[in-house]
């Protein structure tokens, strides 16, 4: 399979720039007064005692991924499709559930995990279009047109689409761990601290590449901002499920799996 998640110019400012474009659009969305409401996030009265438990569930979340990974959770069967449909789907749902358990004990609403109702069918319809929006600004930019119809066809495949549990859980457990953030240091702290550290993340592997320092400063800073942008708009349109939509296409496209 070709390589296309590299840490150079080519693939990271696309991809920011696709991103960037489709959060964008849901301001100008919210210009209109089209969009969902903005919703309030719920707040803690022992805030943290909450992040001391966020950490926790975030710990066993890790934990159970560990054990899936050993082989301990539901095991495959000797039928692809049902490993794909049911089996992966299922453990990812076992691999989270710390975090749903959190929110069970805390009496705490799927609002501080940035998920609601209202308006649902306006947020998924939106959702797919600046999907595409994003597929067709990033492949634009690497000169690969060709490619749009092969992305779209393979987001719709059941061995593709079996991915979607693990990267949608993936923003749950984002939106999980901001809000609790939020609730003890603030919304600046709470974007700045994963975004950095998302940044971070990324330096090691540019390290060992051999990157000039002049490279992995600039693509800590593309990085960074692309997350502090990212989460701002999850903030502000408190929904992660239009954005589900958004980081399994554009995964897709980048052939993260």
């Amino acid at each position: 399979m070709e390589e296309i998640m590299q840490s150079n110019s080519f693939f990271i400012i696309p991809l920011s720039l696709a991103y960037l474009c489709v959060c964008g659009l849901w301001f100008l969305l919210s210009k209109t007064g089209r969009g969902w409401e903005i919703e309030s996030i719920e707040t803690s009265k022992k805030p943290w005692l909450d992040i001391g438990i966020g950490m926790l569930a975030c710990a066993g979340v890790i934990a159970i991924g560990q054990l899936f990974v050993a082989g301990f959770l539901i095991p495959r069967t000797q039928s692809v499709i049902v490993n794909q449909l049911l089996i992966w789907p299922l453990n990812n749902v076992l691999i989270f559930s710390p975090i749903f358990l959190t929110l069970f004990i805390r009496k705490q609403s799927l609002n501080t995990i940035f998920i609601s109702s209202r308006q649902l069918g306006i947020k998924l319809l939106f959702g797919l279009i600046v999907s595409v929006v994003g597929i067709v600004i990033f492949v634009g930019l690497r000169g690969e047109w060709s490619r749009i119809s092969e992305i779209l066809i393979t987001a719709i495949q059941p061995k593709t689409l079996s991915n979607f549990p693990a990267i949608f859980f993936e923003n749950v457990a984002l939106a999980f761990l901001f809000v609790r953030l939020k609730w003890t240091v603030g919304v600046k702290w709470a974007i700045g601290i994963p975004a950095v550290l998302f940044a971070l993340a990324h330096v090691p592997g540019s390290v060992a590449e051999g990157d000039p320092i002049s490279h992995i400063i600039t693509f800590f800073f593309l990085t960074g901002t692309l997350t502090t942008f990212i989460l701002y708009t999850a903030y502000r349109s408190r929904d992660i499920l239009w954005l589900g939509f958004v980081h399994y296409m554009m995964d897709v496209a980048i052939k993260a799996f």
